[in-house]
């Protein structure tokens, strides 16, 4: 009960956050200017001179404009769009002409008029544009006697009219600090006629930042609903018995539609040729077929505090209204909007009723339903009411309701969906527990102790495992520290049993011991550390070196470790000539580098008889280091050179000589650490090897 508790106020929470962020984007939207007061247009003129397009933003072209009925200038000369002509009479914008009151008689929706305003602006102004919505149902626009946008074709009847919904930007030039606008409307095909919405107006980079922010909230909404309607579909698909997945899955494909069809109309930019009136029936039929749909599915959310014959009567009467639409004119049945409205409110009193019912019985997920069902209805109200001209929000409200609806019954069908598969698991477990006879139970017994023996076989592996892994470690640390422990041992014994005569190569010997001691030290710590290493948390002491000097503090201290194995220690540099004044460098930690031509050199003894020749090759082409060991020894087989820098590879059976273990392993990290590769750049069976690593070089 705690965590259902915490987790209904969870889900309560962040419902809320969805809805604060999106009215602060509709704020952001449609609220460009707080601290400056917005002027309004006054009698076909807005002043705009003391207007601020860059602390103050864009403004809408709101208020009074010039308005002529019946009359269209571009009918009569340009020059009428140069001076739009003085007017006794004035519409408010935005809004329709539908009952504009003129010679004492309303005016009708279908018709076509001129508007006209004057823009009064700062001298010395630049480039400006408007943003303009859908205007009903057909528009041209002029700015100082220059056609700047259009959609459609503007006539004096039907046949002349060609609709279309076109938002656009449209650029203006000033002259003379001023810019007269006259845009020519007609309407023959739907109710309201007009601009219904306002123009937006500013600095060309401002509106198209505006536009912008309306096309990413359209694709936000449109790909958010196409993507739940086909989970939701999906999730039916896998359990047909849950239906209200499938109702509102549907719903939220053809809401997606719906959205599709209204502010930037983004289905036009998809199909720029797609037709008017197929348009606007697709807008009224989807928002018919999706009152059904919602119906439907809290029905079947709450089978009990529904009615089954008020869902087929609202069924009844949205195929009859989808018939309407298909069958008659746009003309006509925008006239019925005012029906399909009233329907509309019906079927949110009859849902409000079911979640309420749904809550007082305290039915599962009630109270984030109710919630998230009000706002969305409160949403939808403000969308009829915008449609009826009895409010300037914006007509798109629904779609914020409907983001924090969806996420609310995302959570619902989810946890319900959950706890139905985990009931059914249940049931059915108890079910086979009841039906199953003494054989059953010895079979699950069986079974059971048979996945503990597995269980203790595996344990039992992987116990085996970390003792070969111990055991390896063990074997590895004694094949890096068994040849440097013998040389020493060799020293020493040379100078316990007087071979050694003088002072000074005592010394000699006894620094060698010192540097040798050294060396272990650091490669013990080293093998307890490879993990460490491969992961990048081992700390370097970066040095910078001439590739000459560190080639010879390489080269030189295991001088007298070939010498004493009877071998020949050459080392041969080949550079390559660079700009005069640069000498090469590389940066390296000088202790590792030892560490990593200690394993080569040492490897290449192992495996070079006496007598045997180890050539170290430096080659300097002012883009990398390359160190060449070459030997003549017993080689390396062609089946084991790709796993020769394993860790834990030591499967040299045919040379009798204990592998490489972890040094070669160790080698790679470190070089590649540097920036640089190893790698056997040749080996053949009884002619030797050759071992490469590179280091990126710096000029200096």
């Amino acid at each position: 009960m705690l965590s259902e508790t915490i987790y209904k106020r969870s889900a309560i929470t962040v419902l809320l956050l969805i809805l604060i962020a999106s009215f602060m984007f509709m704020e952001e939207r449609y609220s460009m200017s707080r601290s400056v007061t917005v002027p309004r247009a006054e009698q076909g003129v807005l002043d705009l001179r003391s207007w601020n397009w860059e602390q103050d933003g864009t403004v809408f072209l709101n208020g009074e404009w010039g308005f002529d009925w019946q009359r269209l200038p571009h009918e009569l000369s340009l020059e009428d769009t140069e001076q739009p002509p003085n007017s006794e009479n004035y519409i408010k914008v935005p809004g329709s002409w539908n009952g504009l009151m003129l010679d004492g008689q309303p005016l009708p929706g279908d018709g076509y008029a001129t508007y006209h305003l004057t823009l009064l602006l700062p001298e010395n102004q630049r480039e400006l544009a408007l943003r303009i919505p859908p205007i009903n149902t057909a528009f041209t626009c002029w700015a100082n006697g220059h056609k700047i946008a259009s959609a459609g074709e503007v006539g004096t009847s039907q046949e002349r009219t060609i609709p279309q919904y076109a938002p656009q930007i449209a650029v203006a030039h000033p002259e003379r600090a001023r810019i007269d606008l006259v845009i020519e409307v007609a309407n023959f095909d739907h109710e309201k006629g007009g601009i219904r919405q306002p123009i937006e107006f500013g600095a060309f980079q401002n509106i198209a930042r505006s536009q912008g922010l309306a096309f990413s909230f359209d694709s936000l909404l449109i790909g958010s609903l196409f993507i739940m309607g086909l989970y939701h579909l999906g999730l039916y698909a896998a359990r047909p018995k849950e239906k209200s997945m499938l109702f509102f899955g549907l719903f939220c494909l053809l809401f997606c539609l719906r959205i599709s069809l209204l502010g930037e109309v983004m289905l036009i930019k998809v199909i720029p040729n797609f037709q008017w009136s197929l348009e606007l029936s697709l807008e009224y039929i989807s928002a018919m077929v999706c009152l059904p749909l919602f119906i439907l599915f809290f029905s079947s959310c709450y089978p009990s505090e529904s009615r089954r014959s008020i869902n087929i009567i609202i069924c009844m009467v949205a195929v009859v209204y989808t018939c309407v639409i298909i069958l008659l004119p746009p003309l006509v049945f925008t006239k019925a909007m005012i029906v399909l409205q009233l329907i509309i409110a019906s079927c949110i009193v009859y849902v409000v009723a079911i979640i309420l019912r749904a809550f007082v019985r305290q039915r599962e997920g009630s109270g984030i339903m109710l919630f998230s069902c009000l706002i969305f209805a409160v949403t939808i109200v403000n969308d009829m009411l915008y449609e009826q001209d009895l409010v300037r929000t914006t007509e798109k409200m629904s779609a914020f309701g409907l983001l924090l609806f969806i996420f609310a019954q995302s959570v619902l069908l989810s946890t319900k969906l959950s706890r139905a598969i985990v009931n059914e698991e249940k049931l059915s477990a108890e079910l086979t527990l009841v039906n199953s006879g003494l054989s059953e139970k010895v079979e699950k017994r069986t079974y059971d102790l048979e996945q503990a023996n597995e269980t203790l076989k595996r344990t039992n592996d992987e116990l085996h495992r970390l003792e070969t892994s111990r055991s390896h470690l063990l074997s590895n640390i004694s094949h890096d520290l068994g040849t440097p422990l013998t040389t020493i041992q060799c020293y020493l014994e040379a100078i316990m049993d007087g071979l050694v005569d003088s002072e000074e190569q005592k010394n000699s010997y006894m620094n060698l011991i010192h540097s040798k001691v050294i060396s272990m030290d650091r490669l013990i710590e080293d093998l307890f550390q490879l993990s460490q290493l491969e992961a990048r948390q081992v700390t370097f002491k970066m040095q910078v070196f001439s590739t000459d000097r560190l080639m010879e503090l390489l080269f030189t201290r295991y001088v007298l470790d070939a010498r004493s194995a009877g071998l020949q220690y050459t080392m041969t540099p080949h550079r390559f000539e660079a700009e005069q004044g640069f000498i090469s460098t590389v940066e390296v930690d000088l202790e590792r580098m030892h560490q990593v031509y200690s394993n080569l050199f040492f490897n290449a003894i192992k495996f070079t008889p006496e007598g045997g020749a180890i050539e170290v090759e430096m080659i300097d082409d002012g883009r990398e280091m390359k160190v060449r060991f070459r030997d003549n020894g017993v080689g390396i087989r062609a089946e084991e050179l790709p796993y020769i820098f394993d860790r834990f590879y030591t499967n040299n059976k045919e040379r009798n000589i204990e592998g490489k273990g972890l040094g070669l392993s160790i080698s790679k990290e470190i070089v590649e650490y540097h920036g640089g590769h190893i790698y056997v750049e040749h080996s053949v069976q009884q002619e030797g090897t050759i071992f490469c690593f590179t280091l990126p070089v710096k000029s200096s």
